[in-house]
């Protein structure tokens, strides 16, 4: 059986609101912890290196991309816990916003998902409305 989470070249860690049936959430509400569903419990292992940490190299078009090393915590069961790892990305997108002056509401700005795009480098995905 074929995961639908999981890409043949890395693993894509997909966020959606708990109850919900819309991809993504705000950076308000992942600043605000919004609870996520917990399609697949991911463990440390799979998404972060030795010391706990995943790089997420932010990119926007016409800027110049930043990295970040964002530490990811997990639950009592040894899963990482969702909520917190995308707080975590939500507020290196808003370090990398207003670096770059990037005048968006919070509101208007929603994480989809992460892909790993090679071993330990992990891109968000974005949009705007």
């Amino acid at each position: 059986m074929s995961d639908p989470y999981r890409l043949p070249g890395g693993v894509t860690i997909k966020f959606r609101p708990s109850g919900g049936h819309r991809d993504g959430i705000s950076l308000t509400e992942a600043m605000n912890s919004v609870r996520l569903s917990r399609s697949h419990p991911y463990a440390i292992r799979e998404i972060a290196d030795m010391r706990g940490r995943l790089t997420l190299k932010v990119r926007w078009t016409g800027y110049r991309s930043l990295v970040y090393e964002i530490p990811v915590s997990s639950e009592f069961d040894g899963s990482v816990n969702l909520q917190s790892l995308v707080r975590r990305i939500s507020r290196a997108i808003v370090h990398f916003m207003n670096k770059n002056a990037i005048s968006l509401h919070w509101d208007r700005v929603v994480v989809h998902r992460v892909e790993e795009a090679q071993p330990g480098i992990w891109i968000p995905v974005l949009s705007t409305h």
